[in-house]
Parts: structure tokens; C-alpha cells; sequence
């Protein structure tokens, strides 16, 4: 029996179909899934959307009629958007399903032309979307899984919506998380629905609806997941490298027909890589990046043989703290020298530590009120800037003040500070904040320099790529700690698999006490901690596909009850983490504590 092939990669170029080797086009950057049927080859892109060849690979035919396309830096050609996902019903060909992040599409006529699924309901616009499945035997029933928020199911095609619930659930990880769900497959047969959780190397079955059980895995030598497809009678597993069919319950191993060749990264990418890896360092506040504070530092950092500091260069309330020429920031009154770069970098190179810039980038408070809050976030409502008010002392205060990050301006702003300390000699520029904001009333956020079908992916992507025409040198950027846990974007546009392919490294901020404590919580907070940087560290590494370096943010300070720990338990809870760090086969780590009192090192 023939069974077609289903294979999701990342970051191809090139593949191989039985005997020859055909080239995608170079416009068709990076492809996420081929799946191999009677008709064609079918293969979903980074940037291009839905493609089919029909002549083994030597053109290409686009099926992108209503598809959602991107709007994103330069604005000048078409880009759609990423796909998650693509299903072919096996009984019925010409019908396929396809999901982007925040929106599922449907064909009849094998991609001549799509028709939206209605979302709504229990699924939520914050929800992202990481898979699709069609029944085969009920047109009307479609399933689609997500990234932290479980699996949802429409028996009318997406009239309503409603999510499974288990009663002993493997895949939920508390605080309303669930385990992402990479491909869904469905055998009407014997009403079995087929979860496949790469970033857990795990593959589970639901029959009749009951509790998810684990189907033993043959030994996938290290390869992620990449697809679980049924085809009657057989259940097939692909990799990146091979397929097994699940034969009698039995694994067999197959080759792939499709052989991935994966590229490599250009000579100046790999120089960046091998420039920033492997550094281990602090956090050090500009009030102390100078004199005898920043001697003490210095101390503290080769002491414990690391390498490396982090320094801000405009901190969080948008000053810009060295001497800087530029003329913008000193008009906005955002120039508050607090020590001489050249110093800083000679002190830095002269001790052999590699010096990091960083840039708090969309919360700023200088340039919000600028020019009369000209690139404030504004206020649908009031009519005035945007803000995340709190009670304090019975007053409203607001803590926070962010800039749009639609606004090219804005992003100009930021990376004229990034091209100057490139050209003094800085090793490489830290942009902290680039993000949406997270709290406050939302609905009320109006972005007045949003384009027409600019999603906040859209614009943080348009602000990386615009960044690396300019930055030679390795550039990082921070990611909240869920935010590199899972795949994010739709909430505040961080979405850590598009960011690996704009920068060098990664820094998640795997805080524990930042994480509920119902999360996969173990009784040991200490054990917590270990398992938080091990298991987030490796799921980061898994999502963007090795092409960035992972270099986490570690706690090095007590919040909450965390207070109430002596010197023997946090010093022991500092070592937890950089332990989990470790086993994790991380690129190194930053300290951070804000004060820059590291008193949980021995």
C-alpha cells in the first residue's frame, strides 16, 4: 500500500525527491511542511505561502488566492504569512486545510481558492494556532491545536467552537497552560484523534474521547517531530530525517523520500555566532558603569571566571547614559550622561570581557513625551496618551509609559543609538522591551501609526529586519520567559521563532519566581528552579532550530517569598539554575539583579 509522505522542517532550501535533487526558488526562503501526494508536491513557506509542483520540484505554482499576506519592512513586495500548518484529507484530495497563527483556511478545489474558518468563541484571539486536522468522515468537523492553550474542536466549520477537556489531562502543564501541540491527525474508524507534542518528543492517542494515552516511540536518535499523519490502516511518524509506521504495533523504520539539506549560515552569521558564544556575565546598571563601583564589578565577574557584561546604554526611562553625539536624543531631552563610552570600552577590553549595549527599546518614557506624546501609544477613549494606570496612596498613577511600536520613527530612534555604539567599538547591542505592553486596558490601546493589515508581529519583525541592514556586529534581544517557553506572538508580538532569524542570541528571562507556582511545580523550589532552566533552555533551542544561541537572564535575586531564604538556600537556588543552565547545553548566561548586589554567589 502506498502511503502519502507528510514532513514538517524548518529552514530548507533544497530537497531531494527519490533519485534528483530540485532547488526552491530563492524568493521561497524557508519551507515549513511538504507533504507528498498523488497530485504533487505540496509545501508551505516562511514567506512565500502554499506551493504545489507538479513536475517533481522543477517550478512552482503559488495557491495563494485570499491567503493572508504580511505587511512588513520594506513594503514593498508580497509576503504572506507564516504557516503553521497544512491537513489533506486522505479521502478526498482536492480538500485541505491550512492554519497561520491566529486564523485557520479551507480549499475544496486542492488550494484554488480558500475560504476562512470562522474563530470565536472559546478560542481567543491571544490564542496561536499550531496545527489543523480535518475529519475525513464529517466535512463539518475540524480541529485545530495551539501553541500553550490545548486542542479546540467545530462540528459546524467553525460556527462554534469548543475546547477538549480530559479528565486526567498528560498534556496540561497548570496555570492554564498545555503542552503545544505541533500536528493532529484523525482515524474516524475507531474515533481515534492523534496528538503529536514535538517539543516534548511525545506522540498521544484519545479514543472515544477519553483521557490521552502515550503511544510508545521507537528511538527518533535525538530528531524532533515533525508530523503524525493516519492513513487506514497505518499511523505514520515523520522526523526531519525518517518516517516510522506504526505496523502490529510495531515501529518500522523507512526513509525519508524527501531528503532535507539544511543551509548553512553565511560566513558573517557564523562569525557573529562564534563571536558571542559561550559568555557568562552580570547585569550592571549604568550608575555603577564607571570608577570604583565598576572596578568591584569587574572584580566580582572574574572572580567567578565569567566573561562578559551587560550594560544599559538608554535604560528604562529612556535616558540615554553615555556621550552620546547624536543630536535626536539630546533635543528630547533624553541625554543624562552617567559615564564615557570609550572609557567603558577600553576598561572592558583591557580586562578581557566582552561588553553587551543595552537598548530598552518601546518603553521609554523621554520619547513618549516627546513633541507633545507624538509617538505615544494613545487612547481610544480619552483621547489622550495611552497608559496602565495603578492605585497608589488612593491615587492613579501610571507606572509605564510606551511608545508605538508601529511607528517608524520610533524604530529609527532606537537603531541610529545602535548603529553609533556599533561604530565606537561596543561588542554587541542588547534590545531589551521590544515588545507590546503586557497590562493596563488594552482595547483601549489605539496604535495611530499601524498600518492597514499590520499585525504586532508584522511591525517587531519590520523593526529586526531594518536593525540587521544596519547591525554587523551580534545583536540579542530579552524575551519574557513564557515567551521563549512557548510560541507567543499574538499576545505582545514576541514571537521567539521569527526573532532567531533577524538576530544572534536569545536571552529568556526564565525568573521562577516569575512563574506560577501551580506550573509544572515540583514540591522542591529549588528542584523547580533546575527543572524552569533546563527544560526552557532546551525547548527554546528546539523552537528556533539551533540557528540562534540561547543565553538566558538567571534570577540572581529574592522576590516574595523568596525573601525569606538564608544564604545557604539561595545560594544553593543560584546554583539550581545555572545547573539547569548547564544540563541544558546553554550558550552561556547573564546575572541579573537590578541593584547589582550579586550576594547569592559564594
Amino acid at each position: 500500500m502506498k502511503i502519502p509522505t507528510t514532513l514538517l522542517v524548518a529552514l530548507l532550501f533544497l530537497f531531494t525527491i527519490t533519485t534528483g535533487v530540485y532547488s526552491v526558488p530563492d524568493t521561497f526562503t524557508v519551507i515549513n511542511q511538504v507533504d507528498l501526494q498523488d497530485k504533487g508536491i505540496f509545501i508551505s513557506t516562511e514567506n512565500s505561502g502554499f506551493l504545489v509542483s507538479k513536475d517533481k520540484g522543477i517550478s512552482w505554482d503559488a495557491l495563494n488566492s485570499t491567503l493572508p499576506e504580511k505587511t512588513v519592512y520594506p513594503f514593498n513586495h508580497k509576503e504572506y504569512r507564516r504557516i503553521t500548518s497544512f491537513y489533506i484529507d486522505p479521502q478526498n484530495t482536492k480538500r485541505i486545510a491550512l492554519s497561520v497563527s491566529s486564523a485557520v483556511y479551507l480549499s475544496d478545489n486542492s488550494g484554488a481558492s480558500w475560504s476562512t474558518v470562522p474563530l470565536g468563541g472559546a478560542v481567543k484571539r491571544t490564542n496561536y494556532i499550531t496545527s489543523v486536522a480535518l475529519s475525513p468522515g464529517n466535512r463539518d468537523t475540524v480541529y485545530i491545536g495551539t501553541s500553550f492553550n490545548g486542542i479546540y474542536r467545530s462540528k459546524n466549520l467553525g460556527k462554534s467552537w469548543e475546547k477538549l477537556s480530559f479528565e486526567n489531562d498528560p498534556l496540561y502543564m497548570g496555570s492554564y497552560f498545555y503542552e503545544e501541540i505541533s500536528s493532529l491527525a484523525f482515524n474516524d474508524e475507531e474515533n481515534i484523534l492523534y496528538i503529536a507534542c514535538a517539543l516534548e518528543g511525545a506522540v498521544y492517542q484519545s479514543k472515544n474521547g477519553a483521557d490521552p494515552q502515550r503511544i510508545p516511540l521507537p528511538d527518533l536518535q535525538g530528531e524532533m517531530i515533525s508530523s503524525v499523519v493516519y492513513r487506514t490502516p497505518f499511523l505514520v511518524l515523520y522526523t526531519e530525517r525518517n518516517r516510522y509506521v506504526l505496523e502490529e504495533a510495531s515501529w518500522r523504520k523507512e526513509p525519508l523520500p524527501v531528503t532535507v539539506q539544511t543551509p548553512i549560515p553565511d560566513a558573517a552569521s557564523q562569525l557573529r555566532l562564534k563571536k558571542a558564544a559561550d559568555k557568562k556575565g552580570i547585569y550592571i546598571n549604568s550608575f555603577h558603569a564607571s570608577g570604583d563601583a565598576l572596578q568591584k564589578l569587574i572584580s566580582v565577574i572574574k572572580a567567578n571566571g565569567y566573561n562578559s557584561m551587560v550594560i544599559d546604554m538608554k535604560d528604562d526611562e529612556g535616558k540615554v547614559v553615555y556621550n552620546t553625539a547624536l543630536k535626536l536624543p539630546d533635543e528630547a531631552g533624553a541625554v543624562n550622561v552617567r559615564f564615557d563610552l570609550d572609557e567603558l570600552i577600553e576598561k572592558a577590553h583591557t580586562n578581557g570581557i566582552y561588553l553587551i549595549g543595552r537598548i530598552v527599546t518601546f518603553k521609554d518614557p523621554v520619547l513618549f513625551r516627546y513633541r507633545n506624546n507624538a509617538y505615544a501609544i494613545w487612547d481610544s477613549e480619552s483621547n489622550k496618551p495611552w497608559g496602565n494606570l495603578v492605585e497608589r496612596d488612593g491615587k492613579q498613577v501610571q507606572t509605564e509609559f510606551w511608545v508605538d511600536p508601529f511607528s517608524g520613527e520610533v524604530w529609527d530612534y532606537n537603531i541610529a543609538i545602535a548603529e553609533e555604539l556599533q561604530k565606537r567599538g561596543i561588542d554587541e547591542i542588547q534590545f531589551d522591551y521590544i515588545r507590546f505592553p503586557s497590562d493596563g486596558d488594552l482595547s483601549r490601546a489605539l496604535f495611530r501609526y499601524r498600518r492597514k493589515g499590520m499585525s504586532r508581529i508584522d511591525a517587531l519583525e519590520s523593526f529586526l529586519r531594518k536593525v540587521r541592514e544596519k547591525i554587523r556586529i551580534p545583536l540579542s534581544t530579552d524575551l519574557y520567559g513564557f515567551n521563549s517557553w512557548y510560541r507567543m506572538g499574538n499576545w505582545i508580538g514576541q514571537d521567539i521563532e521569527l526573532f532567531s532569524r533577524y538576530v544572534d542570541v536569545i536571552s529568556p528571562m526564565f525568573y521562577p519566581s516569575h512563574f506560577p507556582k501551580s506550573f509544572k511545580h515540583d514540591d522542591d523550589y529549588l528542584k523547580w528552579a533546575y527543572m524552569i532552566y533546563r527544560t526552557g533552555t532546551g525547548r527554546a533551542r528546539r523552537i528556533t532550530g539551533e540557528r540562534v544561541l540561547i543565553r538566558p537572564y538567571v534570577q540572581a535575586f529574592l522576590i516574595g517569598n523568596e525573601l525569606a531564604m538564608e544564604k545557604p538556600e539561595y545560594t544553593a537556588y543560584l546554583k539550581s539554575e545555572l545547573k539547569g543552565l548547564e544540563d541544558s547545553r546553554s550558550s552561556g548566561f547573564t546575572l541579573w539583579n537590578n541593584s547589582n548586589r550579586y550576594y547569592m554567589l559564594e
